[in-house]
């Protein structure tokens, strides 16, 4: 989104990024350059962190990206080289330092010691002094960041101006739903009941989701519920059983992956969605139901504790889901937090930091 708002402007932009299977090594989509000079890896292959091989790889693919871009700046005119992530942030600083061009690198999260929640204790040892080696030894002239408590977070690893500017919402998805959707055909789908509680999640189903622990609170709650999550990911054999074992395989819903029109659809319908993460890069899912005017329970992650929202209710421990739902949660009509969110206000902030950063160099 932000990369289109940005082309709408009148301004060019090419990507270097991995390849992944049945995509091209260049192309031009919606008038962005798309560079794919080498195949991507899986970090997360059970494989390769078992032996050790993960670590080898992101060590092999940060030494091919540095000399991919650094003739890649000298072949193409650049102003700012803006890398999002910490796989990309040495190599893209570097590069860019060396060619004498302004670099931006945007932080999307600290996880911190929520590594060792995730993880065996070596690679979250890797991980937790990675993030903060990567701050610390990028030649940035400026740092992104979606949040201000991220912001916060980094602050003490750099002295490089940090600007915190949110990823935007597409509104115009959003009120496309609220006007189009059916309701309740979507619980007829989803096959629940006008009496059953319509509890949902949205995201990958992965480790630091902390699904098992939300399906474990709600095994107390007395209400008639259902749980339906949205997405795919390696723990959700280990979401089944643990449902199986607490009796709850006929209140949870897992229809797989779905596109974004039909997730923004089902968000519509459901009564309360719920947000269970140990970490999040911004919670941008959360930010989507809340504009759908849904009541939205969630932990402390991302960027939810800076929205002032009646539709939000902010927990620090997932026991605290039941007495909520247990008492009742109504949506109620109050969207101007969200105000700051648009495609044009984002884009502006962009734009505004982008021209700092040239000024100052």
């Amino acid at each position: 989104m932000i990369l289109n708002g940005l082309v709408m402007k009148g301004h060019k932009i090419r990507v270097v990024t991995g390849r992944m299977p049945d995509t091209a090594e260049y192309e031009n989509i919606n008038g962005i350059e798309i560079f794919r000079p080498f195949s991507s890896y899986n970090l997360t292959d059970k494989k390769d962190l078992a032996s050790g091989n993960a670590m080898i790889k992101r060590i092999s693919f940060l030494f091919r990206l540095y000399s991919y871009l650094n003739k890649f700046l000298t072949s193409y005119p650049v102003d700012i080289v803006y890398s999002s992530g910490y796989i990309s942030a040495l190599p893209a600083s570097w590069s860019a330092s060396k060619n004498h061009i302004p670099a931006v690198n945007s932080i999307h999260s600290l996880c911190g010691k929520i590594w060792f929640q995730l993880t065996n204790p070596f690679l979250a040892t890797f991980n937790y002094l990675g993030e903060i080696f990567i701050i610390r030894l990028g030649k940035y002239d400026a740092l992104h960041c979606p949040s201000a408590k991220v912001a916060q977070m980094i602050k003490p690893h750099t002295s490089a101006k940090i600007f915190t500017i949110p990823y935007p919402l597409d509104f115009d998805d959003i009120t496309r739903v609220k006007e189009d959707i059916d309701s309740e055909l979507i619980r007829k789908n989803l096959e629940i009941k006008r009496e059953e509680q319509f509890l949902l999640f949205v995201g990958s189903l992965i480790k630091v989701k902390n699904i098992d622990g939300l399906i474990r609170a709600l095994s107390s709650l007395k209400t008639n519920f259902k749980l339906v999550l949205i997405g795919e990911g390696p723990e959700r054999q280990k979401i089944e059983n643990l449902s199986n074992e607490l009796g709850l395989e006929d209140r949870l819903i897992m229809p797989g992956q779905k596109s974004h029109k039909e997730t923004l659809s089902i968000i519509k319908s459901c009564d309360v969605f719920i947000l269970p993460s140990k970490s999040e890069t911004f919670s941008n899912v959360a930010l989507e139901a809340l504009a759908l005017g849904k009541p939205v329970i969630a932990t402390r992650v991302g960027i939810l504790p800076e929205i002032k929202s009646e539709n939000l209710y902010l927990i620090d421990s997932l026991e605290e889901i039941n007495s909520l739902l247990a008492k009742g949660i109504a949506p109620k009509e109050n969207n101007r937090a969200l105000e700051d969110y648009s495609m044009d206000k984002v884009i502006s902030r962009y734009l505004s930091m982008f021209e700092e950063v040239l000024k100052v160099s």
